[in-house]
């Protein structure tokens, strides 16, 4: 027989249910603390990505600088170009604002036909350098069209057309190196802009070779047809002979020079004399119409006093003759000494000179 058979039959065995609802009850407590803490968990967690929200969004957020403009990508394609301002667009990665600085100014420097390179590396290229034959692949030269050398450094400061969305885009998106693109429009330009003229036009003439190689950067880009418009905003240029060679082109311009100002000083004397004789013309024919005028007022004078007195002389000629006649002895006859008239067929003569008196001689007799 068991030890429970064993066991009174009147008494019972001890009752499991008081634990159990203890327990019962602390799993109830739990289970409310724990529902209370994710209910807190997910007011914080809901509240958080409210925020993040937020933030995302406003990261969207963007100011465009007044000189700038923006290129708006979606996923890395063009969408449209943004004015300044405040602009907004989905975050990253989805879209990018890229700012453009349109009104900066930039510089390019094109000196292939100027530096010489370096054996070492760690240098910078120098300048040219004096050599009686260049070798291509260590000296920079141009030719010109008359088959001689030449040192060009050009040095072109340009902007973006900021009122060209299209212009922004070529530049940013239209190239893989714009810069270098540019560079090499400019080489091209010195070079064509050389072999066009000779070198002495080249080396006296510097302002039109300028103006060559801007209007060759300009043809050159338009006829790329790309949307790409820059603004040249200064292109300066530093043009020299070999060195070997530059004395004898400096005596040559120095002789030009001297020749140029001889000819100028030459022509300014040649102006100056014509001036001169122009203004003597002048004076010379002012007086002769002063002159002719003076004339043509006496003999209209005269006319009239003669208009006047021709009534009075056709009453009695003889006596206008002899009073012309009087007058015109008069006139003649003023410083003369001796007179010998003859008048009619009956001679006579007039004596008017009272003999002078014999001056005594120093110590003479009287």
């Amino acid at each position: 027989m068991s030890d429970d058979e064993k066991q009174t039959p009147g008494a019972e065995p001890p009752s499991d249910k008081a634990p159990t609802a203890s327990v019962e009850v602390m799993d109830d407590a739990r289970t409310r603390a724990l529902t209370e803490a994710l209910q807190s968990s997910f007011k914080v967690v809901r509240v958080i990505m409210v925020i993040l929200a937020v933030a995302f969004l406003g990261s969207g957020i963007t100011k465009v600088d007044n000189n700038k403009q923006a290129l708006h990508l979606r996923f890395g394609k063009y969408k449209e170009t943004l004015p300044p301002g405040l602009v907004w667009a989905w975050p990253y990665p989805i879209d990018e604002i890229v700012q453009i600085p349109v009104n900066e100014n930039r510089t390019i420097t094109s000196d292939v036909g100027w530096r010489t390179a370096n054996e070492d590396e760690e240098l910078p290229p120098e300048g040219p350098q004096p050599s009686m034959s260049f070798q291509p692949t260590y000296d920079g030269y141009t030719l010109t069209g008359d088959g001689n050398a030449l040192h060009v450094k050009a040095e072109m400061n340009f902007s973006l057309d900021e009122n060209s969305g299209a212009a922004i885009k070529a530049y940013e998106f239209g190239f893989s190196d714009v810069t270098r693109f540019l560079e090499s429009v400019l080489d091209n330009a010195v070079y064509h802009a050389s072999a066009s003229r000779s070198a002495l036009e080249a080396y006296t003439l510097q302002a039109d070779l300028r103006d060559a190689i801007e209007r060759r950067v300009k043809k050159t880009i338009t006829g790329i047809g790309s949307d790409l418009r820059i603004k040249i905003n200064s292109l300066t240029l530093d043009v020299t002979v070999p060195l070997d060679v530059k004395p004898a082109f400096d005596a040559f311009l120095k002789v030009q020079q001297e020749s140029q100002q001889k000819v100028a000083t030459a022509k300014a004397d040649a102006v100056s004399s014509k001036a001169n004789a122009l203004g003597q013309a002048k004076v010379i024919e002012g007086g002769g119409e002063t002159a002719a005028n003076t004339l043509l007022t006496s003999v209209e004078a005269e006319k009239e006093a003669f208009v006047e007195q021709r009534p009075y002389y056709e009453e009695n000629p003889r006596l206008f003759e002899q009073r012309l006649v009087a007058e015109t002895m008069q006139r003649v006859l003023t410083n003369a000494v001796d007179v010998f008239y003859l008048s009619g067929r009956t001679p006579r003569i007039w004596l008017n000179r009272t003999p002078e008196k014999r001056k005594l001689e120093e110590g003479g007799a009287p």
